[in-house]
């Protein structure tokens, strides 16, 4: 392909450059309706300009290219949620490798937000 068919993704400082066509693999997400019309699109520097996670913006990358979205555990779960949602993907899409790291982090939440304070106020008490 060449490079009329390439995108240049800046997330948070760090260039990404992939297809046009890898983008369009994930219907109905942010990446998938990209068009120079966007604000955040820079004409002079040819790319997008996303003020996101870098660290987890290359895992959404990465399931755009391989159709498998992974947990990073460099990151802490509430932040991958979001991100997830600003990308428009799904968090259901998580491997099974990675799905029980992810699901204790609902589990955490879940206690957090049951007893209305952090779990370890709750230890140290």
């Amino acid at each position: 392909m060449d490079a009329e068919n390439r995108v240049v993704l800046n997330v948070g400082g760090i260039r990404h450059e992939t297809y046009k066509a890898t983008l369009k693999k994930i219907p109905a997400t942010r990446l998938s309706r990209l068009t120079e019309a966007l604000a955040n699109y820079d004409p002079i520097l040819n790319e997008y300009f996303f003020d996101r996670h870098p660290g987890v913006f290359a895992q959404v990358l990465n399931y755009y290219r391989t159709g498998k979205l992974h947990y990073p555990t460099d990151v802490c779960g509430p932040l991958f949620e979001e991100e997830l949602e600003f990308w428009g993907l799904d968090a259901n899409q998580v491997e099974p490798c990675c799905w029980m790291t992810y699901t204790q982090l609902l589990e955490y939440k879940g206690i957090t937000s049951t007893a209305g304070r952090p779990l370890q106020t709750e230890l140290a008490s």
